[in-house]
């Protein structure tokens, strides 16, 4: 069965369609931090738009996020109803026969010889499990905002958090498998067993600087906290021992901010 409007079940339930949907708002942030938030074809341009890898006029494209690469909005529009490889493919020849026609605009030779790589660089990235899920967790209940305006903000916020962690946080340790909520203990480490949330009264000074001391070292403001508290319990405990050795809190995190 061919034509507009097919659909087909995928693993995990999602729908593969032939037609161009809504795309939930992880989706969009998903992507389009993707590659450095940058173009994966002219490798220049900040990324404005999702673009289907494998267009959806032809046979293999797909609505769908794992044929979703970050691109800018020219050359989304220079690639037309093209795969990337057959895009690619006609900047070539263009290059090598002017005046044939192969392709109405063009980008640098050396920038068309890469994009096959870079394709194929930024859809390992994307369809990282890890890093699926994460964007899943944080941005699956948000709204999609209406405006494609509102939709950038949201990528320009999250690629600056991103910036604040001193390793990308799907990388670090899972408290534990979930299917619905993050556990991983760079970002979210209230989720520990043994963590308990506690209320502490700070004057509005007080408060944004210790913000922006967690901004400064890239940590979730519970856990930079919970460090500097370790600090003031642990240098007590060594008062009333006669400082016998260092304490490790068995949190990787606070172990590991405790030493930058």
């Amino acid at each position: 069965m061919s034509g507009e409007g097919v659909e087909m079940t995928a693993a995990e339930g999602e729908v593969l369609r032939k037609d161009r949907g809504h795309q939930p708002l992880w989706v969009w942030v998903m992507v389009l931090t993707a590659y450095g938030h940058r173009c994966v074809y002219c490798d220049e341009r900040p990324s404005q738009t999702l673009e289907h890898e494998a267009p959806l006029a032809g046979r293999a494209g797909r609505d769908i996020w794992w044929n979703l690469v970050p691109a800018c909005d020219r050359c989304n529009s220079w690639k037309q109803k093209k795969s990337a490889a057959e895009w690619a493919r006609d900047m070539k020849l263009h290059h090598a026969y002017p005046k044939a026609g192969f392709a109405r605009h063009a980008l640098p030779l050396r920038i068309v010889e890469g994009i096959n790589d870079r394709v194929a660089h930024v859809q390992r990235e994307i369809r990282d499990p890890a890093r699926r899920q994460w964007f899943e967790h944080h941005y699956g209940q948000k709204r999609t905002p209406r405006l494609r305006r509102e939709k950038h903000e949201e990528v320009q916020r999250c690629a600056e958090g991103m910036e604040r962690y001193p390793f990308l946080p799907w990388e670090s340790r899972e408290i534990k498998p979930s299917t619905s909520h993050c556990m991983r203990v760079l970002c979210c480490g209230y989720q520990q067993d043994d963590a308990h949330p506690e209320f502490i009264t700070l004057a509005e000074a007080e408060r944004e600087d210790l913000r922006r001391m967690a901004y400064e070292k890239g940590w979730y403001l519970g856990d930079l906290i919970g460090n500097l508290l370790d600090r003031a319990v642990e240098e007590w405990r060594r008062s009333r021992r006669g400082g016998r050795g260092e304490k490790r809190s068995g949190d990787v995190n606070r172990d590991a901010c405790a030493r930058l």
